[in-house]
């Protein structure tokens, strides 16, 4: 999901314009990193200009990535996979599309029942635990999947 030098450092400049701020090389690599993986440049930019127009402080890596793809912070991109499997399973489908770490906890949660054999009582607490969860298991991803701080300085990606 890579973007252009041109694409990333046009917006770049915007969002550093918008809050006065210059960030070391080290910082925006980071930010270059984490982003240009998990968002194409139609996203990211997308990203921008919400950051732009919504957020008080210079926003987050993560803060980016969910304006790009559409969700807001983990807890309500947790709901809405939740209610997504709902939907499918009262449509004769299986929770997920394809199978993954949603399906593997909805699975869990459900102590290894198919979603839609589950009882109302029992959803509930199903629900309230695959929220918890998944919730802690996005935040986790997000921590593991950041790049380590560079130990020296590295050039400067926008001059």
């Amino acid at each position: 999901m890579q973007f252009s030098d041109a694409q990333f450092a046009a917006a770049w400049t915007i969002l550093e314009d918008r809050w006065n701020r210059k960030h070391n090389a080290q910082t925006v690599k980071i930010y270059r990193d984490i982003l240009s993986a998990e968002l194409t440049a139609e996203q990211f930019g997308e990203a921008c200009r919400a950051a732009f127009r919504f957020e008080t402080f210079f926003p987050s890596p993560q803060k980016l990535v969910d304006y790009g793809v559409g969700k807001g912070d983990f807890q309500e991109r947790a709901i809405s996979e939740w209610d997504e499997a709902i939907a499918r399973v009262s449509q004769g489908l299986t929770s997920t599309e394809t199978p993954g770490p949603v399906r593997d906890l909805i699975r869990s949660v459900c102590n290894g029942e198919q979603l839609g054999q589950v009882d109302t009582r029992t959803l509930t607490f199903a629900r309230k635990e695959f929220l918890e969860r998944r919730t802690a298991q996005l935040a986790g991803l997000a921590r593991n999947t950041t790049p380590a701080l560079p130990g020296t300085e590295v050039p400067r990606v926008l001059q």
